[in-house]
């Protein structure tokens, strides 16, 4: 015989199932909450170790895994700043770029915000975009911008426009670098050095052009040696075949033998107004290298940056550019 249920009764054990469930929700909440910090913690060594490591796709992964759980955390801006450190490390600079510009957009107010600017001005420089990191440095050098942060962007700025052959430019960034900082960033030498850009040796383009009548003389005087061998063999030896063609009355094959031939001409002729352009360019990016590898060591180091440690900030020098 079936036994009836009463329907106070179902409600009964209903309600108490469902305080039973909450208390138990509660506890467990409760005991959940209090070990937070500790997963915190160990979800940001975790990361900082696998960055330490060189293992930046796990750095990457827990960083933005520290950042999803614990947004508010004081070390949030440091862990985004480090998954963009960790893409930069690889080489992947759009993602890189990215991230510090998410950075700079959710803690703009936060000392890692200042570096992320910096280090999207050094990942654009390092794909040739140097429109967009004169851009980024130039909004460290507005009215109300720390001073010594205004002159490490204009440091930076200074250096962007030497690579871009601007040396003019170059110069006036430089100078309006603060005068109590000059001897930190050695702007007397620099200054002194950027001088004889103007007595580099250089080709002229003209003087190519009209020596390149001769052939392989074009390349001659640019210095390429081999290509003015290489020109001047080409050149004459079709001009040579071309002639015994039509000295033979062969003059489909002459006609052939001419039209090469005024190719290697012509083509000596373009070549070597291009080789004086690349003769002048590849002088001053020699220059330019060597000014950066000869710079002396400043005399004092006061704060100029942060240096990019894990476990914080440490005052150091920073030359980026």
């Amino acid at each position: 015989m079936i036994k009836r249920v009463k329907p106070a009764g179902i409600f009964r054990k209903a309600v108490i199932a469902t305080v039973f469930l909450s208390v138990c929700a509660l506890v467990t909440g409760g005991v959940a909450a209090e070990g937070n910090v500790l997963n915190a913690d160990q979800m940001f060594d975790f990361a900082e170790n696998a960055y330490e490591r060189g293992s930046y796709d796990s750095a990457i992964t827990e960083f933005e895994r520290f950042v999803f759980h614990y947004p508010t955390d004081r070390r949030a801006p440091e862990a985004m700043f480090y998954t963009g450190m960790s893409y930069f490390n690889q080489g992947r600079y759009n993602q890189a770029v990215e991230t510090f510009e998410s950075l700079v957009r959710r803690y703009d107010d936060n000392d890692y915000a200042i570096e992320a600017l910096f280090m999207a001005a050094e990942s654009d420089r390092r794909q040739n975009n140097h429109s967009g990191a004169l851009f980024r440095l130039s909004m460290l050098t507005r009215e109300g911008v720390d001073p010594d942060i205004k002159d490490r962007a204009l440091y930076g700025i200074g250096w962007l426009l030497l690579e871009q052959r601007d040396h003019a430019s170059a110069r006036r960034a430089l100078t309006e670098i603060s005068e109590d900082r000059r001897d930190v960033y050695q702007l007397d030498y620099l200054l002194n050095r950027l001088d004889d850009i103007e007595t580099l040796p250089t080709k002229s383009p003209t003087a190519a052009g009209i020596f390149a009548i001769i052939p392989g003389g074009g390349y001659l005087y640019t210095e390429r040696y081999r290509d003015a061998w290489v020109s001047f063999l080409f050149t004459t030896a079709f001009a040579g075949a071309a002639y015994e063609s039509f000295d033979n009355h062969l003059y489909f094959m002459g006609s052939i033998l001419s039209f090469v031939a005024a190719g290697f001409y012509s083509g000596s002729i373009y070549g070597s107004v291009g080789a004086a352009h690349k003769y002048n360019r590849d002088t001053y990016d020699e220059f330019v290298t060597d000014l950066r590898q000869g710079m002396p060591e400043p005399p004092n180091r006061p704060f100029l940056g942060l240096q990019f440690q894990p476990k914080g900030l440490a005052l150091t020098l920073n030359f980026r550019f």
